[in-house]
């Protein structure tokens, strides 16, 4: 069974999400300020005259979660897969493999969400000169997550089919 191949897909897709905390998705640029989107939320290197920026942790924390939820089902099924013997196994990390692509098409919409919609609406009223995404180097890597999620729970099917087929010799 190939099911090492399967684990060090789960486990880079969870380290290329992991990336996102130190790579922009997005920057924002206006006149008077910037804004990058990270995936552990909203910064701006800007100093305020007033306070803070007008993003606070509980402005981006549905990318946070999700992120970080990606991460953490990713990582789970890296290691599930090294002890997965049985064909009830299997199908429960086939399960969770599902949800977490899910989660990642729904993390990948929170981004673009983010990106088009929410902050720059947000942006233009402290800076109206704000309009649209300037995408950085960390919209690759939500989309390779995804491929290499794909590609690890295809495997992971694979695999089943294996189980089943020497269940049926025996």
């Amino acid at each position: 069974m190939s099911q090492r191949l399967q684990s060090i897909c789960f486990f880079l897709s969870a380290l290329v999400l992991a990336v996102l905390f130190f790579l922009p998705f997005a920057s924002f640029y206006g006149d008077f300020h910037t804004f990058d989107l990270f995936g552990h939320g909203i910064t701006s290197p800007d100093n305020w005259e007033n306070g803070a920026s007008p993003f606070s942790m509980t402005f981006s924390l549905p990318i946070l979660v999700l992120t970080i939820t990606a991460m953490i089902l990713s990582g789970y099924l890296a290691m599930g897969l090294f002890r997965a013997v049985k064909l009830a196994q299997f199908q429960k990390l086939l399960k969770i493999a599902r949800i977490d692509i899910i989660i990642i098409v729904v993390c990948i919409a929170a981004y673009l969400g983010y990106s088009y919609y929410i902050i720059p609406k947000m942006a233009q009223s402290v800076d109206p000169t704000i309009l649209a995404p300037s995408f950085r180097v960390g919209v690759a890597f939500p989309l390779a997550s995804l491929l290499l999620s794909i590609a690890a729970a295809s495997g992971l099917k694979k695999d089943i089919k294996k189980v089943r087929s020497t269940d049926r010799i025996r």
